[in-house]
């Protein structure tokens, strides 16, 4: 792995995780907080740095492969050597539990992923404080053993000094446990606390049949939106701001708990009827109503309630949670009053269930019967304004419903296990159709077929030799056939998915990074894959050349696009750009240099007859 040299270096700290983002970016901070860092993704890596002497705090993921992060903690305990380095965990799991066992491994602080990176630095720079301290206090003590006749003053000096500092480290760790049980940005309980909360109301229901209380769950709607209009900390102020409102109308002994994102809990204990809760979640809901001021500017929020009773009949928190959220979600369909209260006829797994073996029998049906058709959306190029390529955009022939999107079977076909069944009917379709379009129109024998790829095909065993296969009775080409692919394919099999492209190379088949410009956009995937195309998703420039126009939007789109065009082409690959919708973003395309251009300006999608037509007419009449 990589050592990060800082100019100063108050501090050793190792870095162990898996995920080699996790790595760069907790390096990167560090170092510029003058830390000296050493980054190892495996447990083995990090007990031999620790046993070498070199660590002075240890940041550790928990989730890795062979030694998980607990292990590797109870092992630098369990060692003379290693036992009194600091371990902060670095995690995703949240749950009471997993915090309890990373501070029971020997763990004195826990960070939950994502991670805020003030809030790592700020804990990091707390334990080196405290190491700093702790190893003062063994000097101190030393050089009191040593001179203990001739300074007994000083040394009860030292020894009030050595009592204050554990007291302050008593105050330290006392403020871990209180973050691990606090959210840091509302103050308010978080989700452990208020799980922890429900469970001792549950057992008083066991003792006390009467003893009822309500579980609220209170969703900010919209607030995705309104994060995009503030700054983060502003944001955070709002979250607070909600949070004191919500919490000035409860009584003393309720518990606010901010859950997650927006979504906040209210634990309402001994509660005589329902009216009792109803009459509190309407007292909240007018005082939402009322503007937040932030920042000197007003901000409206809309809430949906849920409200379940805990009483005997409940045994677990999950459930409990699970109906105050059914009923959240009904009142947020709702759009009414806004809140609803839990009743069991708003279970409906069993009809989904049902109406998911529907689903299933039907697409199994559709697959044998071959009603998958396939639709094409030409690719033209900018610069010879020739077709280049045909995308192939599946639909589904029901012949009860007619014409179905894809956005309404793929999801359900892929929980199903059924795309790659589906993906090959398109695949086979597709090359016979580009074979014969190739032959009846004989300047066009480069045209080319591009097929998405999910996850599920390009990883499923068959993919090699059903497409040698297909190769074979088509009499195709390779480079005649072109898959693109979404980055998120690679991010769980990046190994195997190199090994499957570098085999599909062989056979000279094209290779397209599909999407570019949403998710990660990943740099380090166009330069790990062997692609020959980058394709811009159509959200790049969907906002260009509108009636209303946004220049500085417009603006910064296009310096955009123009670095995207500039590092493709350096990295040999072609650029398509997709959805573009007029004339004005074909012109800017050009002038950009993108290569090939695809939306409803060039050809609305075609059948596989009005391919054919099309080819004929735009021979003759190019852009």
């Amino acid at each position: 792995m990589n050592t990060t040299q800082a100019k100063d270096l108050p501090a050793n700290i190792l870095i162990v995780d898996d995920t080699l983002d996790n790595l760069e970016l907790l390096a990167a901070i560090l170092k510029k907080r003058g830390y000296q860092t050493h980054c190892v993704d495996n447990g083995l890596e990090a007990l031999e740095i620790a046993r070498s002497g070199w660590a002075e705090l240890i940041l550790l993921d928990i989730q890795m492969p062979n030694m998980d992060g607990y292990q590797v903690c109870e092992q630098l305990k369990a060692e003379a050597s290693t036992r009194e380095i600091p371990v902060i965990f670095i995690s995703a799991l949240d749950s009471f539990a997993d915090k309890q066992k990373a501070f029971k491994a020997g763990g004195i602080d826990y960070i939950n992923k994502p991670f805020e990176l003030k809030e790592v630095v700020v804990r990091v720079s707390n334990q080196i404080a405290i190491q700093a301290s702790t190893r003062q206090i063994i000097q101190l003590n030393n050089q009191l053993e040593q001179k203990v006749k001739e300074r007994t003053a000083e040394l009860e000096q030292s020894n009030q000094q050595l009592q204050a500092e554990i007291n302050r480290r008593q105050q330290a760790q006392d403020r871990l446990l209180q973050m691990a049980l606090y959210d840091p940005i509302t103050g308010y309980a978080n989700r452990n606390s208020f799980v922890s909360k429900l469970k001792q109301a549950l057992r008083v229901t066991e003792q006390q049949p009467n003893y009822f209380f309500a579980v609220i769950l209170l969703e900010c709607d919209r607030f995705k939106n309104i994060k995009r209009t503030i700054s983060h900390i502003d944001s955070n102020q709002l979250l607070m701001a909600i949070a004191q409102a919500i919490h000035s109308c409860l009584p003393e002994s309720s518990l606010l708990s901010r859950l997650e994102g927006e979504e906040f809990g209210i634990f309402l204990d001994e509660i005589n009827d329902l009216q009792e809760a109803i009459a509190l979640v309407e007292e909240i809901q007018d005082k939402l109503t009322k503007p937040f001021i932030i920042k000197q500017q007003k901000i409206l929020i809309n809430v949906n309630i849920g409200i379940a009773i805990g009483n005997k009949d409940y045994r677990d928190t999950d459930r409990l949670l699970n109906d105050a959220d059914i009923a959240m979600q009904k009142a947020k369909e709702a759009h009414s009053d806004r809140y609803l209260v839990f009743k069991p006829q708003m279970y409906i797994q069993i009809q989904q269930d049902m109406e998911f073996s529907k689903q299933e029998m039907a697409l199994k049906q559709a697959i044998k019967n071959q009603e998958f058709i396939n639709y094409y959306l030409p690719i033209v190029s900018l610069k010879t304004q020739k077709v280049v390529e045909l995308e192939a955009l599946v639909r589904w022939h029901h012949p009860q419903q007619g014409v179905i999107a894809p956005q309404d079977f793929i999801e359900i076909a892929e929980k199903m296990g059924l795309m790659n069944a589906i993906g090959n009917l398109v695949l086979r379709q597709a090359c016979q159709h580009i074979k014969s379009w190739q032959h009846t129109n004989k300047d066009q024998k480069d045209l080319c077929i591009g097929i998405n790829l999910s996850a599920k095909q390009l990883f499923h065993s068959s993919l090699i030799s059903k497409i040698d296969m297909i190769l074979r009775k088509t009499r195709l080409q390779g480079h005649h056939i072109k898959f693109d692919i979404a980055e998120n394919v690679f991010f769980e099999q990046p190994n195997t998915a190199l090994s499957l492209l570098q085999e599909l190379k062989k056979r000279r088949v094209k290779l397209c990074l599909d999407n570019f410009g949403v998710g990660y956009s990943s740099l380090t995937c166009l330069h790990t894959f062997p692609f020959d195309e980058l394709k811009i998703d159509r959200s790049l420039i969907a906002h260009i050349g509108q009636e209303k126009p946004n220049l500085q939007q417009e603006k910064a789109t296009t310096m955009l696009l123009n670095q995207i065009i500039t590092i493709a082409h350096q990295m040999n690959m072609v650029v398509t750009a997709t959805g573009v919708e007029n004339n004005y973003q074909l012109n800017l395309l050009r002038e950009l240099g993108c290569d090939y251009g695809q939306g409803y300006v060039i050809s609305k999608l075609l059948n596989k007859d009005a391919v054919e037509k099309f080819l004929l007419w735009f021979t003759t009449n190019a852009m």
